[in-house]
């Protein structure tokens, strides 16, 4: 084969390899390795067909043939390299990166593949000798060349993570984890990352520039890096909703990095079915008066040294039963939706069909069987509600519990979920053209007075007083009331009973917040002998909680 014809098939390989017919390339230049062996360029041509057609080990073999015959070739060098680093192949590439910076003192490549192995941990990066000579090969390679993205990137990576160590100065950033981190480092991480995102359209790039903007309370900044993001992925992309959750935490700020954490606490204590048992209401508890404090600005170990206190029965009880009287006044929204009856036990659809035959001949229809979703979930247990409404006194809705196995916390459980025989009840409620809410029910376990809360009235009847004794009663009031001039607001539909909840429980939370959730005397009747052991605990548990603005 003469030269003019070697040459000639050269070319047609390099052809064949910018079209991507490695397999053609290669069998030509198979044939011209053999033939010309010593040829340490066609070792390298040969590699990166091998590699390209998936055949990573006989690249390397090619490659270090070449090196063989060109041991201080540059390019082939870095090829090696990369060929390694590609396919975390087990190869000490320090040795090469020397030999190549030694032969090329200005090379950038060779550099920044050097900072990079040593800081990514090829070498012992603990040795603060090692990573100083690394640092200073990166800042030579940006000098030599400006417009490589990734080594801006790197080194701002590098400092990203130094932050973390250099956070025992004074100047210290907190994120809602309360992880400190050095001020400076993140300055110089948001510095070197912003021109790599600059350079080169990488999405890496631009969700590190939106965390250590958010870290530094650089939020406009945060939403401008994420709008970049969201320039890039299409519309139907299944990542575009979850980077458009991500750009709103950093739209509200501090307040929504909190979020997010409360948001995890909280999904960490709910269970995958509605009813949950005694140790899953006390882990939904902790975990959710914790997320709570963590909304308020406090960090989480101190929020959860906070709640758990030293992790003692007595700690534990009193975060549980601060809790729920926390959610007492901040109960869910109810979520009503009309459910099949037959979905629920059988003491519950009993109840309401008790009490539909009992208000039917004082002018109640049975609106619907529903479930309050919200407070389902809230609450930890499913209750099937009969929803009644009448043309002149407004609605009605039965409901019936059972208690819960106690535990250790039992006398919690039996005062808030109904003592040891089942509940039934039946509440009517009725709201005026003044936006007085009247309700009737017969007295329950619960130990909670209504007498301060602003335009509510609320009869308790005796304990054992049958729905249809309490409907009556209730009928009396708003007569008297109508009596005095009022006019009854009418509930007809699941929407206005929905409307006329929400418009009670804005106004009981409004009174529990005014006595800090729980007055003394309800503490004492909810705690019984476990007054003394408990009621300190419980209550600075709720100065707690109600630093979280609620």
């Amino acid at each position: 084969m003469t030269q003019d014809q070697r040459t000639e098939r050269h070319r047609k390989a390099g052809k064949l390899f910018r079209d991507r017919d490695y397999a053609g390339a290669l069998k030509i230049l198979d044939e011209l390795v053999a033939s010309h062996p010593d040829a340490a360029p066609l070792h390298v041509h040969r590699g990166r067909c091998l590699n390209a057609l998936g055949r990573p080990a006989e690249a390397a073999m090619a490659l270090d043939a070449a090196l063989a015959l060109a041991p201080d070739h540059v390019p082939t060098l870095l090829a090696r390299v990369e060929l390694a680093e590609e396919h975390y192949e087990a190869l000490d590439i320090l040795p090469l990166l020397r030999r190549a910076i030694a032969r090329e003192p200005e090379n950038a490549a060779a550099h920044f593949f050097f900072a990079r192995a040593v800081l990514d941990g090829a070498a012992d990066a603990d040795d603060a000798g090692a990573v100083e000579e690394a640092l200073a090969s990166l800042d030579l390679s940006i000098a030599l060349d400006p417009q490589r993205a990734e080594a801006w990137a790197r080194r701002g990576q590098y400092h990203h993570l130094r932050a973390h160590d250099a956070a025992d100065g004074q100047d210290v950033v907190h994120d809602a984890l309360g992880i400190g981190y050095g001020r400076s480092a993140l300055e110089q991480a948001l510095s070197d990352t912003t021109r790599a995102a600059s350079l080169t359209a990488d999405n890496q790039y631009d969700r590190l520039c939106a965390r250590i903007a958010a870290l530094l309370g650089r939020h406009e900044l945060a939403t401008h890096h994420m709008d970049r993001v969201l320039e890039r992925i299409a519309a139907d992309a299944p990542a575009r909703a979850f980077v458009e959750e991500e750009r709103a935490r950093y739209a509200r700020g501090k307040e929504g990095e909190r979020e997010e954490l409360a948001e995890i606490l909280e999904r960490a204590g709910d269970t995958e079915d509605v009813e949950r048992s005694p140790v899953e209401d006390a882990s939904y508890a902790l975990t959710h008066a914790t997320a709570e404090l963590v909304r308020q600005g406090v960090d989480l170990q101190n929020a959860l040294e906070a709640m758990a206190g030293d992790e003692s029965p007595e700690d534990l009880q009193a975060t549980q039963i601060a809790f729920s009287l926390y959610s007492v006044a901040h109960e869910a929204d109810p979520e009503l939706a009309e459910v099949e009856p037959t979905e629920f036990p059988a003491f519950q659809r009993r109840h309401a069909a008790a009490c539909e035959r009992a208000l039917a001949p004082l002018g109640y229809t049975l609106l619907a069987y529903a479930e309050a979703r919200g407070i389902s979930a809230q609450q930890g247990r499913r209750t099937l509600l009969g929803l009644f409404t009448h043309p002149d006194y407004g609605s009605a809705a039965s409901f019936a519990l059972k208690p819960k196995w106690p535990g250790f916390i039992g006398f919690l459980l039996l005062l808030l979920s109904g003592q040891w025989k089942t509940a039934r009840m039946l509440e009517c409620a009725t709201r005026f053209d003044d936006d007085l809410h009247m309700h009737s029910r017969a007295a329950g376990p619960d130990p909670f007075e209504t007498d301060g809360i602003r335009n509510f009235s609320f009869e308790k009847l005796p304990p054992k007083s049958a729905p249809r004794e309490v409907a009556e009663r209730h009928i009396e009031r708003v007569l008297e009331r109508i009596g005095e001039g009022h006019d009854v607001v009418p509930e007809r539909c699941i929407e206005d009973i929905e409307a006329g909840w929400r418009a009670t429980s804005a106004l009981k939370r409004e009174y529990r917040q005014s006595i800090g959730y729980a007055t003394d005397g309800e503490l004492r009747a909810l705690l019984g002998r476990h007054y003394d052991a408990l009621a300190g605990r419980v209550r600075d548990r709720l100065r707690l909680l109600a630093g979280s603005g609620g």
